[in-house]
């Protein structure tokens, strides 16, 4: 019988060593994570816990959006996504965190995400362009 014919009924099998092995008994098999993903409440199970904040803005977000000059002011943000106007807010004071923060926000890094309806997006780009003038 040659290499290439196989008896009827055997198993290929291929050549390993016992670390390889083990290192693919601890992977989670293939699509298994991307359908755990897919389970309702899935992603609520890692999100943080929701605080007050997320909800209403804090007074330093408030005094944060008035002292902003009245053209760059992100009202709509504030409204819709409070939680990310007291980032905001709290980051400001260090310009390193202000100009990490709003990159961050308008540049999805993570893939696959919707970002902010396109008027809040406008007010995140106006508030960047003011950091970059210099505040």
């Amino acid at each position: 019988m040659s290499n290439r014919e196989k008896p009827p009924g055997s198993i290929d099998f291929e050549l390993t060593d016992f670390t390889d092995a083990r290192r693919a008994l601890d992977l989670p098999p293939p699509g298994l994570v991307e359908a755990q993903q897919l389970q309702p409440d899935y992603w609520t199970t890692r999100r943080r816990s929701q605080v007050p904040t997320d909800r209403a803005l804090t007074g330093a977000a408030m005094d944060w959006v008035v002292r902003l000059p009245a053209e760059v002011r992100p009202l709509i943000l504030c409204e819709r996504f409070p939680r990310v106007a007291n980032a905001c807010a709290q980051a400001w004071v260090n310009p390193e965190h202000r100009a990490s923060l709003l990159a961050g926000l308008l540049t999805d890094r993570r893939g696959k995400r919707r970002g902010f309806p396109a008027e809040v997006q406008a007010e995140l780009e106006r508030l960047e362009r003011y950091v970059a003038t210099g505040v």
